[in-house]
């Protein structure tokens, strides 16, 4: 709005000069500028996020310290950061043109500096790489989620063997980036003397009891289905956390997106040829992400339009044979918020 006018200011002034809120600052192009929008729009939306205690420390310190700070000293970076900024705004405003195209052009102006930086790998740019590499691999996650119906192999499987790779690049590096070489074991605790959403729970039981009964009718070795008791295991324990009013997101979050990398690698094998109660159980992790009570990682949970649970389980519904349709009603159930937890449990 305009100041006011002073009653003692000349005739001349009085006539309010013509001013447009597009112009460009001086020295500034209209690249720099939407740099600038997207450097704004990472820094506020990572460090607006509400605090927790969390023993993900690697987690917090790698979207709130080290990526900024790599990203002013690293093209490489930097570009994978604007791109994956870019996809998320995108999301918040898909008829942004300009969003648009600078989504995927950072996008793959890092993955050519990627490869030309592992052709010619030294210790002091394995640092850039690495973060990078964990960029590009959660634009490949969210990238997913901006199609119509995304398939759970790009989603999942593409994205996991991403993940291992970010692990090797890591491991090649040397002892000085020991701390990138393994997925961290993150421990999440029952709060004390909380309340347990005991009927989500029950529905939560009664559905993973039938879904993994329909496994003995599966021709698959008993080595798969070891696994997929594993994975079930797994939700159930996370079901069990959020449930109990635990508010440790970002250890819920990190447990939810390294589940494969904790099961027999034959789980994933399960995924990749789309065995539909492998790809049943895969759903029933990524719902985990809506039962959080807050979302506001968005390069895990996606945002706007591309939210990642009812893109994902929508996507693993198309690729879901017929007869296997009815494993996915839970799922659906929850991102339609039919079955949710009652949040007001555990708070003390």
């Amino acid at each position: 709005c305009a100041l006011p006018i002073s009653s003692s200011t000349s005739s001349v002034s009085k006539s309010p000069l013509p001013r447009s809120l597009s112009v460009t600052p001086v020295g500034v192009s209209s690249s720099n500028l939407v740099e600038l929008r997207l450097m704004h729009h990472y820094t506020k939306s990572v460090f607006s996020r509400p605090s927790r205690i969390s023993g993900a420390a690697l987690y917090h310190s790698l979207w709130d310290f080290e990526i900024p700070q790599v990203a002013f000293s690293s093209e490489l970076v930097l570009n994978a950061l604007l791109g994956l900024t870019s996809l998320n705004l995108l999301s918040l405003h898909p008829d942004d043109q300009a969003l648009s195209s600078s989504a995927w052009s950072y996008f793959n102006k890092a993955v050519i500096l990627q490869r030309t930086a592992l052709d010619t790998m030294e210790r002091r740019n394995a640092e850039p790489m690495i973060i990078a590499a964990v960029l590009l691999a959660h634009y490949n996650w969210l990238a997913s989620c901006s199609e119509d119906n995304p398939h759970p192999k790009k989603l999942e499987v593409e994205t996991y063997n991403m993940c291992k790779g970010i692990l090797n690049l890591a491991q090649e590096s040397g002892p000085c980036l020991e701390k990138y070489s393994s997925i961290p074991e993150v421990v999440v605790e029952v709060p004390a003397e909380s309340s347990l959403d005991q009927n989500f729970i029950d529905l939560a039981a009664e559905d993973m009891g039938t879904l993994l009964e329909s496994l003995e009718y599966r021709n698959i070795h008993q080595e798969g289905k070891d696994a997929c008791h594993k994975f079930a295991d797994e939700v159930m324990n996370i079901y069990t956390l959020i449930a109990s009013g635990c508010k440790d997101n970002a250890g819920l979050e990190q447990k939810m997106v390294t589940v494969l990398h904790r099961v027999p690698e034959c789980f994933v094998q399960l995924l990749d040829v789309g065995d539909p109660i492998a790809l049943a159980l895969l759903a029933r992790s990524i719902i985990c992400l809506d039962l959080l009570d807050d979302s506001s990682a968005w390069w895990v949970h996606g945002a706007g339009s591309c939210k990642v649970p009812p893109k994902a389980i929508n996507g693993i519904l198309k690729t879901m044979p017929i007869e296997y349709r009815w494993t996915m009603d839970f799922p659906l159930r929850v991102v339609a918020k039919e079955v949710k937890i009652n949040h007001d449990f555990g708070r003390n």
